[in-house]
């Protein structure tokens, strides 16, 4: 069963349908009263603008190979990418062009792209897509963008490289890439060039126009970075300028194309001050160049506190999550769904997708917790999940249409800066007959951003559902609860009363594991929407998610896609793909194992419920597993629905001894 807490839980859920009630859980004394309520009417697209994370390889960057392709980023990625119907879809990456060799001959220069290539099959693999930023010096050969030879050389690389993964993967893949420019110009990080503002302004045409020649149709923006007043960021407004009544280098044409604007701002640890320093560098960006206020804006480093290698405790445990998830819901709701709205605001990512470093394992600005084993023969790396990368699986759940709702206490509403929140959505499906089928989620958070306080609150959430289910033909519906706190599904909470181990067990890490995925609070039940509404015990900090769904025509679609990845010869990572499972309304995926032959006998491994598209399997040294090779033999993985209906298996894949 998927971490099902009952009376010991500290959530409470009563379900109210027609006077008559169900308990689930126990209630805590609370610190305030919510009323949240949800009404059947759609206000605003929700366009999902948070499924992206981001990294940086450390120095020395020529080197970072050894980074980008190492056995740990191997699993990271495929961590990242397990996230449920692309949860996480964009990792944004600073140096890759020093992926990038080349070599000299008769005046030509030849470029290599061999280790390039490795890393965006890497990302291809696991459902991901780079962020990819024009950035870096392939064998320290460019010097300055004030030499027309170079700029030139430049413009030929991007389009080469652009060109090459066209023709390997399709247009349709890399034109949904944000080729982005050089990370943060005014902290003149270039690594050995020399750049200047106009030298800058020539390296975006030559990337401009590289990219064009590969085709029109890929995207180019930035300029990435704090864009302070002058003369704080001169190469950021220089950059605007140019792009609005500059001359192209190479066309000589007034103004050069511009698709999308990147800023980067964090919060200090304080979830309102993103919002408010984006809102003000927007602004004035639209004051001072009209002709581009109508432009995506993103914020692609919008992390709750500078400096992603600070041992934070609350990065460890669900306050991370809880802010995250809060900060989304103030970027919906008091910019996206305000009305009168003419800010195009398309992107926000969390910098996160780092690995720590020893001594720091939960507390650094990651996604997951990662163990490197040195004291093995040979060395291994272990990963386990934190609540920030759970809370992304939440947001996953979420539909595309934003529902109307209020947020009370005593009667009066309370502002978007409140510690608890809501997003409520509607999800219509596009083809009716198919596993598809129409849902609800109202995601609740409750958090006082990176703060360490603690306590709960009582909500009284009102689902106001009837008119929309009925113009929507929805009948026989059932929901189930998910909840992320600092009791349900918090690994770093049991590693520290483990005793911190820097090497833990086979044993222990089996241990983590049970506590690192989603938890359900409630199983999947009947909803009636009629009369309906929850009393809710929600701890800070907390979130807490209500999925409904329709019974769909049909079971979940075939499990596609299963990979298996060696973590050492007694561990293996199993990967698969939920895209073409075609429902969100899944209650566990069942990973199956036989030792023998593809036909079977198989049994299921997961003793646990999952969600999302990744389990490691690693069998007890003393159960009857424990032969020369443990892991040895046939995978296979389905889903089974809320209504415990099961999909078709995936094609066995053979893991050889």
């Amino acid at each position: 069963m998927l971490a099902f807490k009952t009376l010991s839980a500290i959530l409470s859920v009563f379900l109210l349908f027609c006077c008559s009630f169900v308990l689930i859980g126990a209630i805590g004394s609370s610190t305030k009263t919510y009323n949240i309520t949800v009404h059947g009417k759609i206000v605003s697209n929700l366009t999902h603008f948070w499924k992206s994370t981001g990294f940086c390889p450390p120095e020395p960057h020529q080197r970072d190979y050894k980074y980008f392709l190492s056995e740990d980023e191997i699993q990271n990625l495929a961590y990242i990418g397990s996230v449920p119907h692309d949860g996480i879809e964009q990792v944004r990456i600073h140096w890759l062009l020093d992926l990038v060799t080349l070599t000299m001959g008769n005046g030509t220069v030849t470029y290599h792209f061999e280790l390039l290539d490795q890393l965006i099959d890497l990302l291809w693999q696991n459902g991901l897509r780079p962020g990819f930023e024009i950035m870096g010096n392939p064998s320290q050969y460019f010097s300055a963008f004030d030499d027309e030879r170079h700029i030139r050389e430049w413009k030929d690389m991007v389009s080469q490289i652009a060109n090459r993964y066209i023709d390997q993967y399709g247009l349709g893949y890399v034109s949904q890439w944000n080729f982005e420019t050089w990370n943060e110009p005014d902290h003149h990080d270039f690594d050995t060039l020399n750049i200047t503002l106009q030298g800058f302004l020539n390296y975006y045409d030559a990337c401009s126009e590289g990219l064009k020649l590969a085709s029109p149709l890929l995207r180019f923006g930035g300029p990435g970075g704090g864009c302070k007043d002058n003369p704080k960021s001169p190469i950021c407004w220089g950059l605007l300028e140019h792009c609005e009544s500059g001359k192209n280098y190479f066309t000589g044409e007034t103004g050069v194309r511009i698709d999308f604007i990147a800023i980067h701002h964090k919060g200090e640890g304080s979830s309102a001050y993103i919002l408010d320093t984006e809102l003000e560098t927007i602004r004035r960006m639209q004051r001072k160049h009209p002709k581009l206020s109508h432009l995506p804006f993103y914020n692609d480093e919008a992390d709750p506190l500078v400096g992603w290698s600070k041992g934070e405790s609350w990065r460890a445990d669900a306050t991370y999550a809880a802010v995250v998830a809060k900060v989304i819901g103030q970027h919906q709701n008091q910019i996206l769904r305000k009305p009168g709205n003419n800010i195009n605001y398309a992107l926000l990512s969390n910098d996160n997708g780092f690995m720590n470093f020893y001594p720091h394992f939960f507390d650094e600005r990651t996604l997951l917790a990662r163990f490197q084993m040195n004291n093995t023969t040979p060395r291994s790396v272990q990963f386990i999940k934190k609540p920030i990368l759970n809370v992304m699986g939440l947001l996953a759940l979420l539909g595309e249409n934003q529902l109307d709702s209020e947020v009370t206490v005593a009667g009066s509403v309370v502002g978007n800066d409140s510690n608890v929140g809501v997003i409520a959505s509607e999800h219509i499906p596009t083809i009716n007959g198919t596993a598809d089928s129409w849902q609800v989620a109202v995601l609740i958070y409750n958090s006082d951003d990176t703060s360490p306080s603690a306590g709960q609150n009582t909500i009284f959430l009102n689902l106001k559902l009837f008119e929309i289910a009925q113009e929507r033909n929805a009948d026989e519906l059932i929901y189930a609860v998910y909840l992320i706190d600092n009791h349900h599904g918090n690994p770093s909470a049991l590693w520290e009363k483990m005793g911190r181990p820097v090497f833990p067990t086979r044993k222990q890490f089996r241990e983590l594991r049970q506590e690192q995925e989603l938890v359900r609070v409630q199983d999947p039940k009947p909803f009636t929407p009629s009369t309906a509404s929850m009393q809710i015990t929600l701890n800070m900090p907390g979130v807490l998610l209500v999925h409904m769904c329709q019974k769909p025509d049909v079971h979940p679609d075939q499990t596609t896609g299963v990979r298996l990845h060696n973590i050492t010869s007694k561990d293996v990572l199993i990967i698969w793909d939920d895209g073409c499972v075609n429902s969100k309304c899944i209650k566990t995926y069942e990973v199956e194992f036989s030792a023998k032959t593809s036909q079977g006998p198989y049994r299921r491994i997961n003793d646990i419920d999952l969600i999302f598209t990744s389990y490691v399997f690693s069998p007890d040294n003393n159960s009857v597993d424990a032969i020369e090779s443990p892991i040895a033999g046939f995978y296979r993985v389905r889903a089974v629905d809320y209504w415990n209906r099961p999909g078709l298996y995936s094609l066995p894949v053979q893991l050889k001894q």
